[in-house]
């Protein structure tokens, strides 16, 4: 399960943290004030540390 404060990778090779969760969509942040919505759908996974 996915939450706020994950670090993840997306399926097109973007590493973000979870900063929202709204329904299918998620609002990752790349950098500083950089935000971008995915469909949870791509979402790969947890990014390794």
């Amino acid at each position: 399960n996915l939450k706020r404060g994950d670090k993840v990778l997306t399926a097109g090779g973007l590493y973000g943290t979870i900063v929202n969760i709204d329904g299918n969509v998620i609002t990752l942040e790349l950098a500083d004030k950089v935000r971008v919505r995915v469909n949870r759908n791509y979402i790969a996974g947890l990014a390794r540390e």
